[in-house]
């Protein structure tokens, strides 16, 4: 038999019993906030790390957008545009021709490249590399009409791709306010609207993030 005076009383023995369901909840919620925490360290989005040089490299040759994919990595494919000190055909036929990187498209001293998150350090220590930007998903580039897609190489080409250019946009409706805080966001503005088709005029550069848009389906030059 337990000591009186280690012996539970009734009172003890209720509140014991009552709080054990709150404990448990309360055990279920740390569980969850922490369970997230420790997953985003088993499975997260890892950094990359690159020597003092390679750093200095994805500052001086590529775009923001392409800096993120090389060091946050994956495994996905998508579309780069590079642009090189010297006509691609000419001079880099041969060097693309013996690499692992898959050409799209190319014109002058433009070319459109499939690449990998870790192809992006490897091009751009290419002495003949000028620079690199960001494009997209490769599958995106069927939105983009082929006149446009020339277009943006004879731009990067030429070192216009940040002055304004007009487009027409063809979206699955008439679209509304969020279509145009979506086309805000990519640095254009909308110039005119006729149902689904609008003209919207900004920079080249902000081609990529027009073409994240799921609401475009069509992009080309306005007439």
């Amino acid at each position: 038999m337990p000591d009186a005076a280690h012996r539970p009383s009734r009172c003890d023995t209720v509140f014991m019993k009552r709080n054990t369901p709150a404990r448990r909840l309360l055990s279920l919620l740390l569980l969850a906030v922490s369970l997230p925490l420790a997953c985003g360290c088993l499975f997260g989005e890892k950094r990359r790390t690159f020597s003092p040089a390679d750093e200095e490299l994805l500052g001086a040759k590529a775009d923001p957008r392409l800096r993120k994919e090389a060091e946050t990595g994956g495994s996905d494919p998508f579309a780069a545009i590079a642009v090189y000190r010297n006509d691609v055909f000419l001079h880099q036929s041969e060097a693309l021709g013996k690499s692992s990187l898959t050409v799209l498209n190319e014109m002058g001293r433009t070319v459109i490249l499939q690449l990998s998150p870790g192809q992006i350090v490897p091009l751009l220590k290419d002495p003949s590399l000028q620079k690199a930007a960001w494009i997209g998903p490769q599958g995106l580039l069927a939105r983009l009409d082929p006149s446009l897609e020339l277009d943006l190489l004879t731009r990067f080409d030429a070192g216009t791709e940040g002055r304004d250019v007009n487009l027409l946009l063809r979206l699955v409706d008439a679209g509304g306010a969020g279509e145009e805080r979506q086309i805000s966001a990519a640095g254009f503005r909308v110039v005119t609207k006729a149902g689904p088709n609008w003209i919207v005029t900004g920079p080249m550069t902000g081609l990529p993030k027009l073409l994240e848009c799921d609401r475009i389906i069509y992009i080309e030059k306005a007439s």
